[in-house]
């Protein structure tokens, strides 16, 4: 066999592979099929269970001793003899393990050695038989140290296809433990059941890889004392990115449903916004979640007998003369309720309107199917649907379908708070466009029900991180969020450190 390269093993970094250092001079061996065989006299066998050593590595080596080699000793010099593995530093030998002369006459002989963690180059070692002040030379070995290096290179890359990845471990050393990691809430976890390295360090390793953007490396465990190895990470990518609803017109950065977090939104080039749509005690629509005007208005210190606040129960210029943003922030104080024409004035088509109908089986609001068909009839709000701009929704399913029947030209979207059932799903696709259910109660496979009947979802309501994973990951073609500019960073994941 040719010459064997001797390699430096390098410090491993985080999330670095080990990488050889110029090359040494070569050091001859002989080297069978099963390991190593001495370089020196052939009256003795010494054989590594490597063919070459790692920094660190704890490797075992076998030894033999034939009669012929203490012919020179007595008989009770052979009963006390030692056979003694040797190791070459600096210009001195020192001893590394012992066993009885013995049992290395049976070949039964067994060493363990530990590779310094800072080795290089070659490592000496030999057997000798020390009786007393007597040692007789058996056997020389010369282990070459090199790099272990760790590749792995992935099939794809995009969250909707199996992670897959053909890794490769040098030195080969069968049965070490490689395993796929995921970087997640700043550290490293394993994902999927891991594999080892074959006989040629080889090993193939496949795991579901989440539904959004991600980094992901290979790591080889710690093993037989050296350090564990890791490959640089690679971040996979979306290869469909949803669409984005601020909700109540972006309610994360200025006061709900306010014409301040209109313009926040347009900004910020939000493509779709939803706000909600109520009717005061003279049936004028305007913009605003609650029932009552209590939690975001100053209504109880301008109307302090006219609890409990109902909107209901206030015309449009009471409404008009509360303030609705100092709530949020003094930056926001004087902001009012707006009328549904201010905010489709204020959006001026620059972004679709997701118009979510409140409560419309209350008796303030039994009028508003009237209200609604009396605006897309000859106000601004007919404008918009024209313009395919406007989106309809509601919790409100049966007063939802009788508006849809009598409008087919506006989309309308069902609200829910759980994934629809099957059932549901085969009576809303034959009028219904879209389906709007709460993300922590849904599921992938919940939204592929959606669209094999051709309907569309989006999701309610992603304010975090982890929320915007998990819509990520159930395949949602729309998110519901009040901070529409979280989604760049969940796309964009930092590389780790």
């Amino acid at each position: 066999m040719g010459a064997l390269s001797v390699l430096v093993l390098a410090p491993v970094a985080y999330g670095v592979p080990a990488v050889a250092a110029p090359q040494a001079p070569p050091v001859a061996a002989s080297v069978s099929a099963e390991g190593i065989q001495a370089a020196g006299a052939g009256s003795a066998l010494l054989r590594a269970s490597q063919r070459n050593l790692i920094a660190g590595e704890t490797i075992t080596l076998t030894a033999k001793a034939k009669p012929k080699t203490v012919k020179r000793l007595t008989a009770k010099e052979r009963r006390k003899a030692r056979l003694v593995l040797q190791r070459r530093a600096g210009s001195r030998w020192r001893a590394v393990d012992t066993t009885s002369l013995k049992r290395a006459l049976k070949g039964k002989a067994a060493f363990s050695y530990s590779a310094r963690a800072n080795a290089s180059g070659t490592v000496r070692l030999r057997t000798v038989v020390k009786v007393g002040k007597r040692q007789l030379k058996v056997a020389r070995l010369r282990l070459p140290v090199v790099a272990q290096q760790l590749s792995a290179t992935p099939a794809s890359l995009v969250t909707s296809a199996p992670l897959t990845y053909a890794a490769s471990l040098t030195p080969a050393r069968a049965g070490r433990e490689l395993s796929v990691q995921i970087y997640q809430d700043g550290v490293w976890a394993p994902l999927g059941t891991p594999g080892s390295a074959d006989r040629a360090g080889a090993a193939s390793l496949g795991v579901d890889a989440a539904g959004y953007p991600a980094w992901y490396r290979v790591s080889a465990a710690e093993w037989n004392g050296v350090p564990a190895l890791t490959t640089e990470p690679v971040r996979t990518t979306l290869d469909k990115v949803p669409g984005l609803v601020a909700h109540r017109a972006g309610a994360g950065s200025a006061p709900e449903q306010t014409l301040a977090a209109v313009r926040q939104s347009v900004a910020s080039g939000v493509a779709s916004m939803e706000v909600d749509v109520q009717l005061t005690k003279d049936r004028e629509p305007v913009i605003l979640h609650d029932t009552s005007l209590a939690r975001t208005t100053n209504v109880e210190e301008l109307f302090p007998d006219r609890a409990p606040y109902n909107l209901a129960d206030f015309t449009l210029a009471e409404v008009q003369t509360l303030d609705a943003g100092s709530w949020f922030g003094p930056a926001f104080a004087g902001e009012r309720i707006p009328t549904l024409d201010e905010v489709l004035a204020e959006i001026a088509g620059r972004a679709h309107l997701v118009l979510e109908v409140k409560d419309p089986g209350l008796p303030s609001n039994e009028q508003v199917d009237e209200v609604l068909a009396e605006e897309l009839a000859t106000g601004s709000l007919g404008a918009v649907a024209a313009a395919r701009k406007l989106t309809l929704s509601s919790f409100d399913h049966a007063w939802l379908q009788v508006f849809a029947t009598a409008h087919p030209d506006v989309p309308v979207g069902v609200l829910n708070f759980v994934a629809p059932s099957a059932a549901q799903l085969d009576a809303w696709q034959t009028w219904a466009e879209e389906i709007h259910p709460n993300v922590a109660l849904s599921t992938r496979a919940d939204l592929a029900e959606v669209r094999r009947r051709g309907l569309t979802s989006s999701v309610w309501t992603v304010n975090s991180p982890a929320q915007f994973r998990a819509a990520l990951t159930v395949g949602a073609d729309r998110i519901i969020t009040d901070f529409p500019a979280l989604l760049a960073e969940v796309l964009d994941p930092p590389r780790p450190s």
